[in-house]
């Protein structure tokens, strides 16, 4: 099996890698490009955020005090 292409790096073909969260062990592929970190696996791509697997659709993408964090920034360039 080929492995994917990132979604975000399309050019670029994933490789393989295995880790351990507390739902059991992971495997997949992982992005190449340093920063990126983009994993997929059967069920698709997702992200790890703070040790914790994270989906597309998700309704805990971002954590509270990130998100609140990006609102001040977006308020102090507002200036609201």
């Amino acid at each position: 099996m080929t492995p994917p292409s990132c979604n975000r790096h399309k050019n670029l073909q994933m490789v393989p890698f295995s880790f351990v969260d507390p739902t059991g062990k992971v495997t997949g592929h992982i992005c190449p490009v340093p920063g990126c970190g983009r994993l997929h696996d059967k069920q698709g791509y997702f992200d790890v955020v703070e040790g914790k697997i994270v989906r597309p659709g998700s309704t805990k993408e971002i954590s509270s005090p990130l998100k609140e964090q990006i609102l001040n920034v977006i308020r102090s360039k507002a200036q609201i």
